[in-house]
């Protein structure tokens, strides 16, 4: 992800930083945030620095003598990530209807290189002044979505929320293959979900459930919480109502610590008679209940939570956790077993009752359950420490 760092004007930069440098073979017509619409070039520029590597977007209006740096919200990253990041800068100004050609940087003189860094306006500390373009330029097409293509995926709170008259309906159904790709990648790959969810932004900066999607990468997967709230808060401002969403923003604010403002949005969720999953925004309310010390009236929410659906494995794992904490091992070890019954294949619950059993004084089932968890685990640490308690025990 992308934003544009008013301070910058330039990148400065000498040759030894250089990794990679890409310049734009077209100048198709854009409109900046901030910036007087017109024909544009880019550079996309990689820079090696003492904490890691970043990927910069430099983008030229000659004809206003304006320019905008763009930088990566990422920062630094190390250098097995430099060519996931450069090829995120590079879908990104693709995205823009530019044309990029590599000019080989690295593999050039040190000569030539000099040259570059002293005639390319990526490199300036101030842009170019301002020229005449007397070229002809192609008429208004698709580079007329671009601006909403920029903004939408990189500039969120400056959506500009009434283009959606701007998606066609082709639009919307590459929107939705993307969007389809990325669900299916979210639990086994959540950059490249990342990538795709941006995708279906591009085509459809209004796609409610898109925007609902990269929240939960932007909050479960990078743990960039202010981030994936604004994301959040895009979804709900499309669709209402959005249960799903509204939960989890619930459960951010949860992270966040902000137990009452969860508790609204779990009421508010719970409000929504059409919501397919009400005993999810009730089991976290009765979690928010706890975190803030309310014993009695989170158990009771749980129950009520594993009541409309006994199969719920987070409810019972959570009334596990809490009757643990008080110190009531036989209600523990029922909603552990409960647990284990409703979800046999996560090792995580035989894990867990295996300790509740080893608490009671049950040692040979206690030896089973780790046994077990051993057998289902794929998390190496888990497997590990489930060997551990079953030799101990």
């Amino acid at each position: 992800m992308y934003a544009i760092d008013e301070r910058l004007k330039g990148l400065p930069a000498m040759k030894e930083q250089v990794v990679q440098l890409y310049q734009s073979l077209n100048q198709p017509h854009l409109a900046i945030p901030g910036r007087r619409a017109g024909p544009a070039s880019a550079s996309v520029l990689g820079l090696r620095g003492p904490s890691g590597f970043a990927v910069f977007v430099y983008l030229s209006l000659p004809e206003s003598g304006e320019c905008a740096v763009y930088v990566p919200a990422n920062g630094t990253v190390p250098a097995d990530r430099y060519l996931a990041e450069e090829a995120l800068a590079l879908g990104f100004v693709e995205s823009m209807g530019f044309m990029m050609d590599d000019l080989g940087f690295r593999g050039r003189s040190p000569e030539e290189q000099e040259a570059l860094i002293r005639s390319l306006p990526v490199f300036q500390r101030e842009p170019p002044p301002s020229v005449s373009v007397t070229q002809p330029q192609a008429a208004p097409g698709p580079a007329a979505l671009n601006v909403g293509r920029l903004l939408s995926a990189f500039a969120l709170s400056l959506l500009v929320s009434g283009c959606s008259h701007l998606v066609s309906a082709e639009a919307k159904e590459q929107a939705q293959t993307h969007y389809d790709l990325a669900v299916g990648l979210i639990s086994r790959n959540a950059q490249q979900a990342f990538v795709e969810t941006e995708k279906a932004l591009e085509l459809n900066p209004r796609f409610a459930e898109a925007w609902h999607v990269k929240a939960i990468l932007l909050h479960h997967g990078f743990g960039r919480l202010d981030e994936a709230k604004v994301a959040y808060d895009k979804a709900l401002e499309l669709k209402q109502p959005f249960s799903e969403a509204t939960t989890n923003l619930g459960n951010l604010f949860m992270d966040m610590k902000r137990y009452d403002d969860a508790i609204a949005l779990y009421d508010k969720a719970l409000n929504d008679v059409l919501y397919g999953a009400p005993f999810i925004a009730q089991a976290n309310k009765g979690w928010a209940m706890y975190r803030k010390g309310d014993v009695k009236a989170a158990a009771e929410q749980l129950k009520a939570a594993v009541t409309v659906n006994p199969k719920y494995c987070l409810g019972h794992a959570q009334l596990g956790q809490l009757y643990s904490e008080q110190g009531e091992e036989d209600e523990s070890c029922k909603h552990y077993r409960r647990y284990k019954d409703s979800c046999p294949t996560a090792p995580d619950a035989h894990h867990r009752l295996g300790l509740c059993q080893l608490r009671e004084g049950k040692r040979d089932e206690a030896v089973k359950s780790f046994e077990a968890c051993i057998e289902k685990s794929t998390n190496l640490d888990l497997k590990e420490l489930c060997l551990k308690l079953k030799e101990k025990g």
